[in-house]
C-alpha cells in the first residue's frame, strides 16, 4: 500500500508556518557559522548545535521524561524544509527557494496580497514551494495530482473523501482513483494462507506484523485466541468479550473501528454477533480484512491531519466541519483552459504582488468571472475578497465567536495554564500572543458597533479559514483604527511585571509617537493609544502617564505629550457586557485621558477601574 501525502507522522507540530519560517531562519544563521570542516550527517555536532538551538527556541521538547532528546529528532523536525527545498542541509546551505521565503519573511510579505490570486505572498510562496515538494518513495508531482482531483471534482469535495487522497498513487491515473474514492485496497496475498492457519489451529503473528515489528501482532493473535475464537465456541459470554476487548490493546485501533457505528451496549452486542458469524472460513476471512482495514484507516486519519496542516500553507484551501474547497478564486483557475501554464508560472517565477498580473487581462478568465463571481472587471477581485472575508467573518462571530464566547476567551488568557484550552478554542497554528491580538480585534469589532472590518484592519495575518496564524517576525504598533476626527492605536500584551516593563514601556510610545507625527495637527491632538494586558504592573502605568509630558521627535517634525489609556481584560470584558458603543464610551475615554491626576497607578485604580466597574453595574440593573 502506497501512502502519499504532505509532511511526517514523526513530526506533528503545531504552528506549522511558525515552525517553518523560525527553522528557516535558524538554519541560515547555522550554516552561515559552521566551520568548513563540519558536516551534517548522524550525530555530529552540527547537528547537536542545531539541537540546542531547536530546543532554545521552543521548537522541540521531549514526550517523554525519562527519554533525551538526540540528533535524530533534529534531523527528523528539519526534514520538512528539505522536503520543500527550502535547505540543503548535507551543503550546509540555504536553497534560492529557501532565501526567497526569508526575504519574503523579513519584508512581512505576509501582510501583502498577489494582487490577482488575492492572497498574501507567503501563502502564494507555499503554493510554489508545494510545487516543488518532493519526498523518499512518493512520486514528484503529489500536489499537482492533489489539485487535479479537485478539478475533477469541481474545486471541492467532502472531507472523508479528502481523507483518501493519499491513496491516489494506487491507482493508474486520477480517474481511476475518483471512480474508487472511498474504498480500501487490502492486500489478500496472504489471506488463504491465514485461513489455513486458522483452521490447524495454528496463529502465526506474522501476518499482521507491522514495520514497527510484531508488537501489535502478537496483540491481535492474542485476542483473536483468547477472545473472537472462544466466543465463536460459547466459551465466553458477549458481555464478557467486551469487557476484555475494552482492556486490551486491540481496543484502540481495530474495537473501535469495528463498533464504530455501536453507541449503545445492546448495539454494540448485535455487531460483535453480526462479526462472528459463519463458518471459520468467513469468519477468518472477516478478521483478515478488519485489521487491516483499520490500519488503513488509522493511517489516513493521520494523514488527514498532516494534508490539513500542510496544505492549509497555501491560503486556497478552506477547511469546514465536512468539506474541503478551493477559495473562489483558484476554483477558477482550475477550470481555466491555461491551468497547467499557471502552476508553471507559479512554480518557477518570483514571488511578488503582480506575479500573474498577465491574468488581469485574460478574456477567458474574465468570463468566467462575470459567471462565477458576479464581477465584470478583474480590478474588481480585491473588493470581491474583502466582500466575502467580511461575510465570514461574520459568520464565524455568529457561530464560534459569539459575544459571550468572546467574553470567556478574555477571561482564559489571565491564566498562562489555559494556553492549550485557547488554542483548542481559537487556532493551533498560532502562538497565544498571536490568538490574544485576534481576540482583542474581535472584542473591537464588537465594541466598535460590531464594524467587521476592525478584525481585518487590525492587519494581523489570517489562514484561509481567517483565523489567526503566527510568523518568526513581527510587525509594528498593533492595530491602528481611523475616525472622522482622531486616530486610535490598541497595543495589546500578554507580558507580566518587570517583563512588561522591559517589552512595553518603550515600544509602546515610539509607536504611538511615530502615529502621532503621521497626523496633522488637529486629528493629533484627538489621538491616543489604549493598552491592554491581563496584569498592568503599576510602573508601567506610571511610565505611560509621564508620557503626557514627553517630547517625541523625527528628523522633520515634533510633538509634546501623548495620552496612553490602560484597561486590563477584565476592564474590557466589562465593557464587553456593558454593551456600549465607542462612540458612546470616547467621551468618557477623553475625560480620563484629561485628568489632572499624573500619578499613573493612582490615576488607574482611583479613576479608570471605578469608571469601568461603573459600566457592569449599570449593565447589570438594565
Amino acid at each position: 500500500m502506497q501512502y502519499s501525502y504532505f509532511g511526517n507522522t514523526s513530526n506533528r507540530v503545531d504552528r506549522l508556518l511558525y515552525n517553518f519560517e523560525t527553522q528557516l531562519m535558524l538554519f541560515d544563521s547555522l550554516f552561515k557559522n559552521a566551520d568548513s570542516k563540519e558536516v551534517w550527517e548522524n550525530n555530529s555536532n552540527l547537528q547537536m548545535r542545531y539541537l540546542e538551538l531547536l530546543k532554545a527556541n521552543k521548537l522541540i521538547e521531549s514526550k517523554s521524561s525519562t527519554k533525551s532528546l538526540g540528533t535524530k529528532d533534529a534531523r527528523v523536525k528539519s526534514a520538512p524544509l528539505e522536503n520543500y527545498h527550502l535547505i540543503c542541509r548535507k551543503e550546509k546551505r540555504l536553497t534560492q527557494q529557501g532565501l526567497e521565503l526569508l526575504r519574503l519573511i523579513e519584508n512581512e510579505g505576509y501582510k501583502i496580497a498577489n494582487e490577482f490570486l488575492q492572497i498574501d505572498l507567503v501563502s502564494l510562496f507555499f503554493i510554489k514551494a508545494s510545487l516543488w515538494f518532493s519526498k523518499d518513495s512518493i512520486r514528484d508531482g503529489l500536489f499537482e495530482r492533489y489539485l487535479e482531483v479537485f478539478r475533477l471534482n469541481g474545486g471541492e469535495m467532502c472531507l472523508q473523501d479528502f481523507k483518501y487522497l493519499p491513496l491516489i498513487d494506487n491507482f493508474p491515473s486520477t480517474q481511476e482513483f475518483i471512480k474508487n474514492l472511498g474504498s480500501v485496497m487490502i492486500d489478500y496475498t496472504y489471506l488463504e494462507s491465514f485461513i489455513q492457519d486458522i483452521k490447524s489451529n495454528h496463529f502465526n503473528p506474522f501476518y499482521f506484523k507491522t514495520a514497527k515489528g510484531e508488537k501489535s501482532a502478537l496483540e491481535i493473535i492474542k485476542t483473536l485466541q483468547e477472545i473472537f475464537l472462544p466466543l465463536r465456541e460459547a466459551k465466553i459470554t458477549f458481555e464478557t468479550a467486551l469487557k476484555n476487548l475494552n482492556k486490551s490493546a486491540f481496543k484502540k485501533t481495530y474495537l473501535t473501528f469495528l463498533l464504530h457505528n455501536a453507541k449503545t451496549k445492546n448495539e454494540k452486542i448485535t455487531t460483535l454477533q453480526n462479526f462472528i458469524q459463519g463458518d471459520i472460513k468467513v469468519f477468518a476471512k472477516r478478521f483478515f480484512e478488519l485489521i487491516f482495514t483499520a490500519r488503513i484507516e488509522a493511517n489516513l486519519d493521520d494523514y488527514l491531519d498532516l494534508n490539513r496542516r500542510y496544505l492549509n500553507l497555501c491560503g486556497i484551501f478552506e477547511f469546514s466541519s465536512d468539506r474541503v474547497a478551493l477559495n473562489p478564486i483558484f476554483k477558477l483557475i482550475v477550470k481555466h483552459s491555461k491551468y497547467n501554464e499557471i502552476l508553471h508560472i507559479i512554480k518557477n517565477g518570483e514571488i511578488t504582488q503582480n506575479l500573474l498580473k498577465e491574468m488581469i487581462s485574460d478574456v477567458e478568465f474574465l468570463t468566467l468571472c462575470k459567471s462565477e463571481l458576479g464581477i465584470t472587471q478583474i480590478n474588481d477581485l480585491r473588493d470581491y475578497q474583502q466582500a466575502r472575508d467580511k461575510q465570514r467573518l461574520q459568520n464565524l462571530l455568529q457561530t464560534r465567536f459569539t459575544k459571550d464566547d468572546i467574553a470567556y476567551i478574555l477571561g482564559l488568557f489571565e491564566d498562562r495554564k489555559n494556553d492549550e484550552k485557547i488554542a483548542q478554542l481559537v487556532s493551533t497554528e498560532a502562538t497565544i500572543p498571536t490568538i490574544f491580538e485576534y481576540i482583542i480585534a474581535i472584542v473591537w469589532c464588537y465594541v466598535d458597533e460590531c464594524k467587521i472590518e476592525r478584525i481585518l484592519e487590525a492587519n494581523l495575518s489570517l489562514d484561509s479559514n481567517l483565523l489567526p496564524k503566527s510568523h518568526a517576525v513581527g510587525g509594528s504598533a498593533d492595530f491602528i483604527y481611523t475616525y472622522s476626527n482622531h486616530s486610535l492605536m490598541i497595543e495589546v500584551t500578554l507580558t507580566e511585571k518587570t517583563n512588561q516593563r522591559r517589552a512595553e514601556m518603550e515600544s509602546v510610545s515610539r509607536h504611538l509617537g511615530n502615529m502621532l507625527l503621521r497626523l496633522d495637527a488637529y486629528k493629533r491632538q484627538e489621538s491616543y493609544a489604549i493598552f491592554i494586558a491581563p496584569y498592568l504592573d503599576k510602573n508601567v502605568l506610571n511610565d505611560f502617564r509621564s508620557r503626557l509630558y514627553c517630547y517625541f521627535e523625527n528628523d522633520e517634525n515634533y510633538i509634546k505629550g501623548m495620552s496612553i489609556l490602560p484597561l486590563s481584560t477584565q476592564d474590557l470584558s466589562k465593557i464587553l457586557h456593558s454593551n456600549l458603543s465607542y462612540t458612546s464610551l470616547y467621551k468618557s475615554f477623553k475625560n480620563l485621558l484629561t485628568s489632572k491626576n499624573d500619578w499613573g497607578s493612582k490615576w488607574y485604580f482611583n479613576e479608570i477601574k471605578p469608571f469601568i466597574d461603573s459600566l457592569e453595574i449599570k449593565a447589570n440593573n438594565v
